[in-house]
């Protein structure tokens, strides 16, 4: 009874997930034609008092290129978590690939928050970089967003373990029966 309940929720959930990274994908496909990833959206993001008139180039680009990429994981989290889900659905729970794809969300989380801590002084960095001398700024930024992921990167990846070694007892106690 139990294990249809749980396959019938991962199931559900699978789904979800799936709905959830199609309207990510439309919703950036359509705030990038928009003109998503402008100078305004860079000057809105960062609100420092030594922003330039004009930022250079080569900043915005970078800017472009971390927001993209930081996207891009977040969609490969959420990959990952449907994996997950499909093999609970398919009723691999306690399997040793099903505890992989959760520290692989685990470590994907953990990236996560390492580039949102690190893109932010990078970005601020690279924007006030042309600046005259005393005008450029260097800022380390760590809010509730990089504490929660870092937090949630800790605790999926403590259970991934935890479901090795359940993954292990069960392989083990196979064997014996």
């Amino acid at each position: 009874m139990q294990d249809s309940l749980i396959t019938k929720r991962a199931r559900q959930f699978e789904w979800a997930t799936i709905g959830l990274l199609i309207l990510l994908v439309v919703a950036a496909s359509i705030a990038i034609a928009d003109g998503g990833l402008s100078v305004a959206d860079l000057r809105d993001e960062y609100d420092i008092a030594n922003f330039p008139e004009t930022p250079t180039v080569w900043a915005v680009t970078l800017w472009r290129v971390i927001e993209i990429a930081s996207y891009m994981l977040l969609l490969w989290v959420l990959w990952c978590v449907r994996g997950w889900l499909a093999a609970c659905a398919d009723g691999d729970t306690f399997q040793i690939d099903t505890a992989r794809r959760i520290m692989r969300i685990g470590q994907g989380l953990l990236a996560l928050a390492v580039v949102e801590v690190a893109s932010y002084t990078i970005v601020i960095l690279a924007v006030t970089w042309n600046n005259a001398a005393g005008e450029r700024t260097l800022s380390i930024g760590i809010d509730g967003t990089s504490l929660f992921l870092l937090l949630a990167a800790a605790l999926l990846t403590l259970f991934g373990y935890i479901q090795t070694e359940a993954a292990r007892l069960m392989t083990e106690n196979r064997e014996f029966v």
